[in-house]
């Protein structure tokens, strides 16, 4: 009877360990299932962030290419703006340098140009100066008679001239003609001369002998006397274009300008002498 509860006993028994053992292997067969997904995951992670770092790093590439490339175009366009930059301040340059060039040809054509630079040449002395717009000969026949007139101003000259002043007031031309107003203060020629007649009078009276020269230096004493004073003279001078260049009249009016006084005294000698 014992036996045979043994041997019933046995195969229940067996059945159970089997059992046991089942869920154990089914138990460590999870495990290794869940270790085996957990493990699969991590790598499916770690295959994503290397995807993610890889198109994170393509990405910063693609900006660095596209910042460099912004950059270098920027430049380019600076170097561009600054290349028609300077293009244009050269062009504006060359514009106004012409621009001035021809004021310059044209003022130089003018009768305001030729009046300033005649009268300026009295003042300096500029003999040849003075010849190229009016003629300085017979501008001083008009003092002294006739005078031998050299390269230079003599003393006589340069005194008739060291307080000549002048003031251009307005400028009329109509055609080949134009009028120049002008005011000019030079020593007192009428009184210089009105002194200088009473000196040649009395040596007259005296009986001297009085030449050319010699009158010449009685009229330089007299100029340089102060208390002959000076004028200021308002005249317009007329001037005249001839082959395309300004020359100014020697006329009356002329004269008067620039020795103020010496028409009165000539005009009442000569009619002294009639």
């Amino acid at each position: 009877m014992d036996k045979k509860k043994e041997e019933n006993i046995k195969p229940e028994t067996k059945k159970k360990e089997e059992k046991i053992e089942t869920k154990a292997f089914n138990k460590v067969d999870s495990k290794t299932k869940k270790e085996d997904v957990f493990s699969s995951i991590d790598e499916k992670n770690k295959e994503v962030k290397k995807e993610k770092k890889e198109n994170t790093a393509s990405k910063n590439e693609v900006k660095g290419t596209v910042t460099v490339n912004k950059k270098i175009e920027e430049k380019q366009k600076t170097k561009k703006s600054g290349k028609k930059g300077k293009w244009v301040v050269l062009t504006i340059a060359t514009i106004c340098l012409i621009a001035i060039i021809v004021g310059i040809v044209f003022f130089i054509q003018t009768p305001y140009y030729t009046l300033m630079r005649a009268f300026s040449a009295i003042k300096s002395g500029d003999i040849n100066t003075i010849n190229k717009y009016v003629a300085y000969d017979t501008l001083m026949d008009s003092v002294t008679g006739s005078l031998n007139v050299g390269e230079e101003m003599s003393e006589f000259e340069k005194n008739c001239f060291s307080e000549f002043k002048f003031n251009i007031n307005t400028v009329k031309v109509e055609g080949d003609t134009a009028s120049i107003n002008v005011d000019t203060t030079n020593k007192n020629f009428r009184n210089a001369v009105t002194k200088w007649t009473q000196s040649i009078y009395q040596k007259f009276i005296s009986g001297e002998d009085i030449s050319n020269e010699q009158g010449i230096t009685l009229l330089n004493e007299c100029l340089k006397d102060s208390s002959i004073g000076t004028i200021t003279t308002n005249k317009d001078i007329t001037l005249n274009k001839v082959n395309g260049k300004w020359t100014i009249n020697v006329n009356d009016e002329l004269i008067d300008a620039i020795f103020p006084g010496i028409s009165e005294v000539v005009n009442s000698i000569e009619a002294l002498t009639e």
